[in-house]
């Protein structure tokens, strides 16, 4: 069984019309019915050692106002985010073991769903009204709907010939009616086997194939590309084989299409670390990639999807230590700086840091804990 580890221990100008009321408004003005984008970023964060402490904070990125544990018990000890439509999704895990669902919005409790005893959740894709969980201390993914009393299984171990009986999956991806799950494939803590990309079908929650993985050791979300250019729609995640030389690795590109298949995209030598979190603008085709160059120091780095180049230099300095990464709505990269005594989000516009310092979340902030959207 995998062994979870803290990571790095390892988220206007407006017109004047003179009061005449026959005034056009200003050439670049909204339409009244406009929508403005109010991008907000969500960080949740815990104390490992205490499973039952941790915090949900936001950040308006507009005016950069933070607030701080605003859905007291939504998030525990050991908490990761994602969010599909007006939804967030907390899944607690180590010895919290349940998967707690907030409006994005107002971040009133929609439902909190067990995913059973040391079950140790790790990932959520929603399919409908289906949650399909990777789950460590289970065989495979759980499925989990609202009202229902237990999840079900579905079973990776026996198709992926695991030995112990739990593939150790770590993250899930729907596209389409496919869901692609990364399983470590590890038993008593070490990689025995080759790391898999399983693909079940949603439509009938089934085993469909298997690849294996160029090196062994996924490590976080996937996170997937735009459709066109050098990247084709491929779902990244990292690859880490080797906590002990942080070079070694890859970003892996699983294909999407009607083959699976699984590559190299950019080398951790490349990158000079390891990804930590990769988020994605799908307008300016660029990942931006948190990479951990050691454990005190974390850069973000982006790449051109377009052509796959890496950007000459980070956009962070070494002084800091960012360990996750999200593009909001409008443009602006919202990152957790892990720094020690000096943690938070920090802001990017372009290539320009918007924030002087790190905005505290309350807590030190975790990986794969942040989300941004316009809600």
């Amino acid at each position: 069984m995998r062994c979870l580890l803290p990571l790095l221990l390892f988220t206007f100008a407006c017109g004047d019309n003179h009061d005449r009321p026959d005034a056009h408004p200003a050439i670049d003005a909204a339409p009244p019915d406009a929508h403005i984008v109010m991008p907000r970023a969500v960080a949740v964060a815990g104390d490992f050692g205490s499973p039952g402490v941790g915090t949900v904070s936001t950040l308006e990125i507009n005016d950069l106002m933070m607030r701080q544990n605003i859905s007291a018990g939504a998030a525990l000890g050991d908490p990761v985010l994602r969010q599909y439509g007006e939804r967030l999704y907390i899944v607690n895990r180590y010895g919290s073991n349940n998967i707690t669902i907030l409006d994005a919005k107002t971040f009133t409790l929609i439902d909190q769903l067990s995913t059973g005893m040391d079950s140790n959740p790790q990932d959520v894709a929603v399919v409908g009204t289906k949650m399909y969980v990777p789950a460590l201390g289970t065989a495979g993914v759980l499925v989990l709907k609202p009202g229902m009393p237990t999840p079900s299984v579905i079973d990776l171990a026996t198709p992926l010939g695991d030995a112990d009986g739990k593939p150790d999956c770590v993250s899930a991806y729907a596209v389409g009616t496919k869901l692609y799950v990364a399983c470590d494939m590890q038993t008593n803590f070490a990689n025995v086997l080759d790391s898999k990309i399983a693909v079940i079908d949603t439509t009938n929650d089934t085993y469909v194939t298997s690849v294996t993985t160029p090196y062994k050791n996924p490590l976080g979300f996937f996170a997937q590309t735009p459709p066109g250019a050098a990247y084709f729609g491929d779902l990244l995640i990292p690859l880490v084989p080797d906590l002990a030389d942080l070079t070694a690795g890859c970003i892996a590109r699983v294909s999407t299409g009607a083959t699976t298949t699984v590559a190299c995209g950019p080398t951790n030598a490349d990158l000079g670390g390891f990804a930590n979190r990769i988020a994605i603008d799908d307008k300016t085709n660029t990942a931006y990639i948190a990479v951990a160059e050691s454990f005190t120091v974390g850069k973000l780095r982006t790449l051109d999807l377009t052509n796959g180049t890496l950007g000459a230099s980070a956009l962070s300095t070494s002084s800091e230590l960012i360990i996750d990464v999200a593009v909001c709505p409008g443009g602006d990269v919202v990152a957790m700086d892990q720094t020690t005594d000096a943690s938070g989000l920090r802001v990017w516009r372009g290539t320009t840091e918007r924030t002087t310092e790190a905005l505290s979340i309350g807590m030190r902030p975790t990986v794969n804990a942040l989300v941004c959207y316009d809600p």
